[in-house]
């Protein structure tokens, strides 16, 4: 019966094992710039610029402390054959911490930036229900965790109208994943009434280092109607640690019996690590103010993440086993944005939107065939997408409040037929920013 169990749950526990969290899962970095849809890269006049494009901190002109938390919801509804479910992971984080000091110069600008950012967002769950002769099935998979990045960044002006600027990043993060299995012989087939297989990973992505190198055209060098970004930023290769827990393979963490007693299994301990080695990531940019109060922005950010590879041993064999040239797509993400001033009552308004794709395509066993029930495709029925709105307000003189509202909503379909997993997910994130200019 066990047997039975594991093969009825082969597709989510692949799933669930494969798809690297490190992968397409952008989480917003900047209050005023995820309002703006995330078109900043040819933007940039703000703390942020050290992720989107460090040339842009030659703008500033005063000293600035940046201070930033989000609250984030991810709902999934799941469908598999006549069954549904839905699962709610909910989470309020530490965005961005920053510092911007512009060095006192005889011409043109020297501006230097140290902070934090988290720019990875993990969050993600799933409730799969189902039936497997008398079982009633309830699966449960959950993550939670993130990428952030510490960086020290240096912009110049190398002429009236172009500047150039180098981050230095340390990214790290983790990852908590728990995987839990529930059987119910509801039609009292069995001396048991109730079976769990619990899981859990803990990943921890080591220090690894990156650098972003950014420039932009700015006409005219102040107050400019035009700017022109590109930013480019080299791969992370994370050395992963990561810890595996769970019962043995002839054994369930919980047996529930008809009469009420209960049987456990201790969980055993599986430790080793490996090495991901991520792709470079290209972002262009641009922005125009037609009017003085009125500023638009669009950008792209790409990534061929099927160039992702593994490196190292992993000696227990649960992580690198994914195939990223077969399983995964290269992205690219478009940002839109616009922002409108009004000056007399200190309020600016704003909106954008931007695309996520979903970078994982499968199959999720890539030593297999392509299979439409045993080993199919992921079809993404609607991309992940995002639309987000903001305001911007003076607390007094120096002090700046941003708040902002991003919605996203994606559809994938996994199988076909009875046996097709369709997921349709919401992520809701509220952003609160602070920043003082002095």
């Amino acid at each position: 019966m066990r047997r039975g169990l594991i093969l009825s749950l082969w597709l989510v526990t692949m799933a669930v094992a494969q798809e690297e969290r490190a992968i397409g899962n952008f989480a917003g970095v900047g209050t005023r710039s995820m309002a703006m849809g995330g078109a900043y890269v040819g933007v940039a006049d703000d703390f942020t610029a050290v992720f989107y494009n460090p040339a842009g901190l030659a703008q500033i002109q005063q000293r600035e402390i940046y201070l930033s938390l989000t609250r984030s919801g991810f709902e999934n509804q799941s469908t598999t054959g006549e069954f549904s479910a839905t699962a709610d992971v909910s989470n309020t984080h530490f965005s961005s911490l920053g510092f911007v000091f512009p060095w006192p110069v005889a011409r043109g600008s020297l501006v230097l930036a140290a902070g934090v950012n988290r720019v990875s967002d993990f969050d993600w769950g799933l409730e799969v229900q189902g039936s497997l002769d008398s079982l009633h099935i309830n699966d449960r998979f959950r993550h939670e965790g993130g990428l952030s990045v510490s960086t020290l960044a240096a912009a110049v002006d190398v002429s009236p109208s172009v500047s150039l600027g180098l981050a230095i990043n340390i990214v790290s993060g983790k990852d908590e994943a728990s995987n839990e299995f529930i059987s119910l012989d509801t039609q009292d087939y069995f001396l048991e009434r109730r079976f769990v297989d619990r899981e859990e990973f803990n990943d921890d992505y080591e220090r690894a280092f990156t650098a972003t190198l950014g420039a932009m055209l700015r006409s005219p060098r102040d107050d400019p109607r035009l700017r022109l970004g590109l930013a480019v930023t080299t791969g992370a290769t994370h050395e992963v640690s990561y810890t595996f827990l769970a019962p043995p393979d002839t054994a369930f963490s919980i047996v529930e019996l008809d009469d009420g007693t209960v049987y456990t299994a201790p969980g055993v301990k599986t430790s080793a690590r490996y090495k991901l080695s991520l792709p470079m990531s290209i972002g262009l940019g641009g922005s125009y103010r037609p009017i003085p109060q009125l500023l638009l922005a669009a950008g792209l950010q790409a990534t061929e993440w099927s160039q992702a590879e593994y490196s190292g041993a992993d000696r227990a064999g649960l992580r690198t086993n994914a195939d990223f040239e077969r399983q995964y797509d290269d992205a690219i993400r478009w940002h839109v944005g616009v922002e409108y001033q009004m000056p007399q009552i200190g309020v600016d308004l704003r909106a954008g939107a931007y695309t996520d794709p979903l970078p994982f395509i499968g199959p999720r066993n890539p030593a297999r065939q392509v299979d439409p029930v045993t080993n199919p495709l992921v079809q993404a029925i609607q991309d992940r997408r995002f639309l987000t709105a903001g305001a911007g307000f003076y607390l007094e003189e120096a002090v700046r409040c941003d708040l902002t509202l991003s919605h996203g909503t994606y559809e994938q379909v996994e199988g076909e037929e009875t046996t097709a997993l369709r997921e349709e997910a919401t992520v809701q994130r509220l952003l609160l920013g602070l920043s003082y200019r002095f």
